[in-house]
C-alpha cells in the first residue's frame, strides 16, 4: 500500500533523505584528504551512513513487502557504519587498531555474526516484529525485540570507544578543541532520540545514527576543516606544536607552547616570523635546533614543519620535539672529538719523540693503520704495509705461529706485551722489538657492556729494543763467563783451604777457615748475581696472586736446607697481593737468610696482614741482625766506592720488590731482625 505521510512522515522522510544527501555529497571532499588511512575511514564512514538514511526514508515510502526489505538492508549497512567509524578514529587519533589483522578478522566475525541474525529475523522473529500503525502517520511501525537491544547495545559501546578516542586527543592536543568536541558530539546525540522513542508516543522507535553523522562531517569537512586537520597533525605525543593559516599566521597553539614560549600568548593573528623569530630561523637552519631557556636550563628543540590538505584547504602544523638529552649528548660528542683530536697530536708527538710506532690489525691479521714512523723503523712505508698480512713482517712461519700465540689473550679482551720480539725489515735485516698490544672495540658498545664479542681489531704498540738486546746479550755472556770461572777458581780455592785447615793448627788454622769463609761468600755472590740477572725486567705484567702458596713451597725448600729450624706463619689463609711470581725469589732469599744466620737453633716467624690498600709480609729471626751498612744500603738504594753491602742479597730483594710496585725495609731489635714487604692490594 502507499502509506499516507502527513506533514509529521513527510518531515521524518525529508530529515533522514538530507542526511544521505549531505553524506555522500561531502565523500567528494573527504576523497582529498591526504592521509590514505583517514580518508578511507571518513569515506567509509560517510558512505555507509548516508546510504543507511536513504535506505530509512525508502522504508517510510516503499510499499509492502519492500519497506520490509528496505529496513533489514538498512539494519545491516548502519551495523556496517559502526565498524567503519572505529576505523576512522583510530586513523584519526594516530592509532594503529585498524591495522591490526587479528582486530580485523574478530570484527569481520562480530559483522557476520550479528548481520545474519538480522537478515535472518524472517525466521526467528527476534529481532523485530512489524505492526500497521497510524500513528503519527500511516507507516509499518517496528517492534524491537532481545536481540535488537543486544545488537544495539554493542553498537553503542564500539561507538563510544571511538568517541573516547577522539575527546583524547582533544585533551592531549592542547589546543582550543572545544569546537570539534560539540561536532563530535552530535554523533551521540540521537541517541536521546532513540531513548525517547521507548516513552514518547510521538516519537517513532528507529535508529537516528545517520542525522548525526551528517552534521559531523559538514562540520569537520567544511566548516573547522583547518582546526580538524592541524589536530590530526599533531595527533599523540605531547611535542609542542602551533597551528598556522597559509599566510604563514598563528592560528592556534597547544597549551605547552604558551609555557616554553610565552611569547605566542595573544599573538594569534599575527606572523610567526614576526612573534619567534628564532623559530623561523632554527627551520631554515641546517640542523634544525632551537635553543632556548625554560626554568633557568637550557634546552633543545628540533623544529619541523608539515602541511596538511583537504582539497584546496591547507593548514600548516610548526612542531617543536624535545631532543635535550640527543643534542646535548651530541655537543658533547663533538667536544670529545675535538679533544681527542688534541690527544691524538700529542700522542704522536710522543710517539715521534720516543721513536715508537704503532700498528693496527684486523682479526685476520692484516694491517689497518701504521704510524708514519715505520718508515724508519722497518724501512717500509705505511702505503706499503697497509691491507697487508702481518706476516709480510716476520722472519720465517715460527715467528708468525709466535705472534698468533701472544694475540690470543688480546682476543680475550686482555693486553700483552712482549719484549724482544722478532721483526724483519724490508731489507730483509732481523730487529727485535718490544710489543704491547691491546684490543679495538666496537665504538658503539659502551665500555660497561664490552665482551670479547665485540673487539674488532688490535693495536701494536712498538719500540726497536735491538741495541738493548745487543747490551744485555753482551752483559750476559760476560756475566756467565766471570761466573763460570769464579766458581771453578773459588773452588779450588775452598778446596785447598779444607785441606790447610785439616793440616794446620791454631792461628793458621783459623787463617785457613777464614778463606774457605770468603770463598764461600764469593760464590754465593755469583749465585745472587745469577738471580739478579734472570730478574732484570724491570715493569712486568701485576697481576693477582695468592701468596700462601707461595710462602708455602719457599718454607718447604728452606726447611730441607736447614732441618733445624722452626718457621712459624701467621695471618689469613688467602691473602692476595698485586704482585709477579719473581716475588717467590725474594722471599726465598729473605728466609733462607733469616735460617742461615738464625741462633741456635734458628726460628722465623712469617706475618702476613692486609694494611688498607697494601699487602704486608714481615719475616723474623732470631740472628744477630744485619749491619748498620747494609741496612744504609736498602733504605738509601746506593751503593757506592765507599759503601758498599757484603753480598747482593738485600739488592736482590730490593730490586725485586720495588720493581713490583712495593717497598721493603728491616728493623733491627735485641730479639733479631725484621725484614717487611709491603706490595700493593688488588683495584
Amino acid at each position: 500500500m502507499s502509506p499516507s505521510l502527513g506533514i509529521v512522515g513527510q518531515v521524518y522522510i525529508s530529515i533522514f533523505a538530507l542526511s544521505g544527501i549531505v553524506c555522500f555529497a561531502a565523500i567528494r571532499r573527504a576523497q582529498k584528504f591526504d592521509n590514505p588511512d583517514v580518508r578511507r575511514g571518513l569515506v567509509w564512514l560517510l558512505a555507509t551512513a548516508g546510504s543507511w538514511a536513504l535506505l530509512k526514508s525508502a522504508y517510510f515510502v516503499l510499499p509492502s513487502p519492500f519497506e520490509r526489505v528496505s529496513y533489514i538492508i538498512g539494519l545491516a549497512v548502519g551495523f556496517a557504519t559502526v565498524w567503519a567509524w572505529l576505523y576512522f578514529c583510530s586513523a584519526y587519533t594516530g592509532q594503529d587498531y585498524h591495522r591490526n589483522k587479528s582486530l580485523r578478522q574478530l570484527s569481520a566475525a562480530v559483522f557476520l555474526v550479528v548481520v545474519s541474525v538480522k537478515v535472518t529475523n524472517w525466521i526467528h522473529g527476534l529481532y523485530f516484529t512489524t505492526t500497521e500503525t497510524t500513528t503519527p502517520f500511516e507507516y509499518l511501525a517496528i517492534e524491537h525485540g532481545l536481540l535488537h537491544w543486544a545488537a544495539t547495545g554493542l553498537a553503542y559501546s564500539l561507538s563510544m570507544i571511538g568517541l573516547f578516542m577522539l575527546f583524547q586527543l582533544f585533551q592531549e592536543s592542547g589546543y582550543d578543541t572545544r569546537s570539534l568536541g560539540v561536532l563530535t558530539g552530535l554523533i551521540a546525540v540521537p541517541v536521546i532520540f532513540d531513548i525517547a522513542a521507548l516513552f514518547i508516543p510521538g516519537v517513532i522507535e528507529i535508529i537516528y545514527a545517520p542525522i548525526g553523522v551528517a552534521a559531523f562531517a559538514v562540520g569537520v569537512l567544511f566548516v573547522f576543516e583547518r582546526r580538524f586537520l592541524a589536530i590530526q597533525r599533531t595527533a599523540r605525543g605531547d611535542d609542542i606544536s602551533i597551528y598556522l593559516d597559509e599566510s604563514g599566521s598563528i592560528r592556534d597553539y597547544s597549551s605547552a607552547t604558551a609555557e616554553i614560549l610565552p611569547e605566542v600568548v595573544g599573538a594569534t593573528g599575527n606572523r610567526l616570523d614576526d612573534v619567534l623569530p628564532a623559530v623561523t630561523d632554527a627551520l631554515d637552519s641546517e640542523n634544525q635546533i632551537l635553543d632556548c631557556e625554560n626554568s633557568g636550563k637550557q634546552r633543545f628543540y628540533f623544529v619541523s614543519s608539515s602541511t596538511v590538505k583537504l582539497g584546496d584547504v591547507g593548514a600548516q602544523v610548526v612542531q617543536l620535539s624535545d631532543v635535550t638529552k640527543t643534542e646535548s649528548q651530541r655537543q658533547e660528542l663533538v667536544e670529545r672529538e675535538q679533544k681527542l683530536n688534541e690527544q691524538n697530536e700529542l700522542y704522536r708527538a710522543v710517539i715521534d719523540a720516543s721513536f715508537a710506532s704503532v700498528f693496527r690489525l684486523d682479526l685476520d691479521g692484516m694491517f689497518t693503520f701504521i704510524s708514519p714512523s715505520v718508515e724508519d723503523f722497518l724501512g717500509y712505508t705505511p702505503v706499503e704495509l697497509e691491507g697487508q698480512q702481518m706476516s709480510v713482517t716476520h722472519p720465517d712461519e715460527e715467528i708468525t705461529e709466535r705472534a698468533w700465540n701472544q694475540i690470543e689473550p688480546i682476543l680475550r679482551g686482555e693486553s700483552n706485551r712482549v719484549h724482544g720480539f722478532p721483526l724483519e725489515t724490508k731489507s730483509g735485516r732481523t730487529v727485535y722489538t718490544d710489543v704491547r698490544g691491546v684490543p679495538i672495540y666496537n665504538a658503539e658498545v659502551s665500555v660497561e657492556k664490552r665482551t670479547p664479542d665485540d673487539i674488532v681489531g688490535i693495536q701494536l704498540m712498538v719500540r726497536d729494543a735491538t741495541a738493548r738486546r745487543q747490551r744485555e746479550g753482551l752483559i750476559s755472556v760476560i756475566n756467565r763467563v766471570l761466573r763460570h770461572n769464579l766458581r771453578n777458581k773459588m773452588s779450588i780455592i775452598t778446596s785447598y783451604a779444607e785441606m790447610l785447615e785439616a793440616k794446620l793448627e791454631e792461628d793458621d788454622e783459623d787463617k785457613a777457615t777464614h778463606i774457605r769463609d770468603t770463598a764461600d761468600r764469593l760464590l754465593d755472590l755469583t749465585e745472587s748475581a745469577q738471580k739478579i740477572e734472570e730478574n732484570r725486567e724491570l715493569s712486568p705484567e701485576l697481576e693477582p696472586i695468592n701468596l700462601r702458596p707461595m710462602l708455602d713451597r719457599t718454607i718447604s725448600q728452606v726447611e730441607m736446607q736447614y732441618p733445624d729450624v722452626s718457621v712459624t706463619v701467621t695471618g689469613p689463609e688467602t691473602v692476595v697481593a698485586q704482585t709477579h711470581k719473581r716475588l717467590e725469589t725474594a722471599l726465598s732469599e729473605i728466609i733462607d737468610n733469616a735460617a742461615k744466620h738464625g741462633d741456635t737453633p734458628p726460628s722465623v716467624d712469617i706475618e702476613m696482614r692486609v694494611d688498607g690498600t697494601q699487602i704486608a709480609v714481615a719475616i723474623s729471626d732470631n740472628g744477630p741482625g744485619i749491619s748498620e751498612m747494609e741496612r744504609d744500603v736498602l733504605e738509601s738504594n746506593t751503593e757506592t766506592q765507599l759503601v758498599h753491602g757484603e753480598g747482593l742479597g738485600l739488592w736482590l730483594v730490593f730490586w725485586i720488590v720495588t720493581s713490583l710496585d712495593g717497598e721493603v725495609d728491616a728493623a733491627v731489635s735485641p730479639e733479631g731482625t725484621t725484614v717487611t714487604i709491603w706490595l700493593p692490594k688488588p683495584s
